[in-house]
C-alpha cells in the first residue's frame, strides 16, 4: 500500500519522500498515457486521476491538446490516495476523481474551488475472470466455487470501485464467505492487472478499463452497488486555472462525454455538483 508522506513544505528529504508516489502513479500510466506536449507559450496541465481513466484520460487529453495546444500529465492513483495528496499539498491542477465524495470534501475545506466542482460520468463496474479458469463462472455466486481461490479488490477505504464491488459482494450474501479469499489491491487497475496475469482467478473492477487481453468480462447488476458517480474540481492552488476550466468544461461538452461513452462511461444524471 501507498503511505503518503507529509506534504507541507519542509526538508527538502521529505519533499523527495511525498513526491514519489506521484512519480509511481504518473510511470504506472505512462505506457498508454502520455499525452503530448504543450505548444512552447502554453503550460502542462497537472492531472490527478482515478485509476479507472487510465484508458480514457490520455484520449481526452490529446483531444483537447489538438484544440488548446494545451498538454495533459495524469497521475493515476486510487481516489482516496490522490485526495490525501491534494489536501497535503501536492501540486496538481485538476482532480478527476472516482467518487463525488472526495472532491466535496476538499471543497468544504476550500483546497478545491467549490465554483468548479462538477460530476462528468457514472462508472460501472465488472467483473473480470482469467482466461485459465475453466470452472464456468457466469454470476457473483459462481465465485464461491472451490476453483476461485483468489479475488482482486481496489482496497475499498480508498478505491470507490473497491467499496462498489465489496457492497456487491455483500449485498449478494457473499462477502463473509469470499472475505478469505480475497486480495487487496492499492488500485482498481491493480486489481485488474492481477486477474490478467493470472495472478487471482477473478477481479472486481471498472467496466471501463476491463477490456484487455487474456480476460473475460461480465458486468454487474449495478442494483448491487451504489452509483458511482464521478465528480472532478480545480485544485485552489493551481497557477493554470483558466486551462484547467477549459479541460474541464471539453470533458462536459459533446466531444468529451462522446468519448467517455465510447469507453464505457455513463451519463452522470446531474452534471451540477454540491460540494
Amino acid at each position: 500500500m501507498i503511505h503518503p508522506g507529509p506534504y507541507l513544505r519542509r526538508s527538502p528529504l521529505e519533499g523527495i519522500r511525498w513526491m514519489l508516489p506521484i512519480l509511481a502513479g504518473w510511470i504506472v500510466g505512462c505506457d498508454d498515457a502520455v499525452v503530448g506536449t504543450s505548444a512552447p507559450s502554453a503550460p502542462t496541465l497537472r492531472i490527478a486521476a482515478a485509476s479507472d481513466l487510465q484508458v480514457v484520460l490520455p484520449k481526452l487529453g490529446a483531444s483537447f491538446q489538438a484544440l488548446r495546444g494545451v498538454g495533459v500529465q495524469p497521475t493515476f492513483l486510487s481516489s482516496g490516495v490522490l485526495a490525501r495528496q491534494i489536501e497535503q499539498g501536492a501540486p496538481f491542477d485538476l482532480f478527476l476523481s472516482a467518487d463525488e465524495s472526495y472532491v466535496g470534501n476538499l471543497a468544504r475545506q476550500g483546497t478545491i474551488r467549490p465554483d468548479s466542482v462538477r460530476n462528468y460520468a457514472r462508472g460501472s463496474l465488472a467483473l473480470v475472470i482469467h482466461r485459465a479458469v475453466r470452472t464456468p463462472i457466469e454470476t457473483l455466486a459462481d465465485l464461491a466455487r472451490p476453483e476461485v481461490k483468489r479475488i482482486a479488490l481496489a482496497n475499498p477505504e480508498t478505491a470507490p470501485y473497491g467499496r462498489a464491488g465489496k457492497q456487491a459482494l455483500q449485498r449478494s450474501g457473499l462477502w463473509e464467505s469470499l472475505q478469505p479469499r480475497i486480495v487487496l489491491a492499492e488500485s482498481v487497475r491493480q486489481a485488474l492487472h492481477y486477474a490478467q496475469k493470472g495472478e487471482v482467478e477473478a477481479a472486481l473492477v471498472g467496466r471501463a478499463i476491463a477490456g484487455v487481453p487474456d480476460v473475460r468480462v461480465l458486468e454487474v447488476d449495478p442494483g448491487l452497488y451504489d452509483p458511482i458517480v464521478q465528480a472532478m474540481g480545480i485544485v485552489a492552488d493551481s497557477p493554470h486555472r483558466d486551462e484547467a476550466r477549459a479541460f474541464a468544461a471539453f470533458i462536459l461538452d459533446d466531444q468529451g462525454q462522446s468519448i467517455l461513452r465510447d469507453h464505457g462511461f455513463r451519463a452522470a444524471e446531474s452534471r451540477e455538483a454540491t460540494p
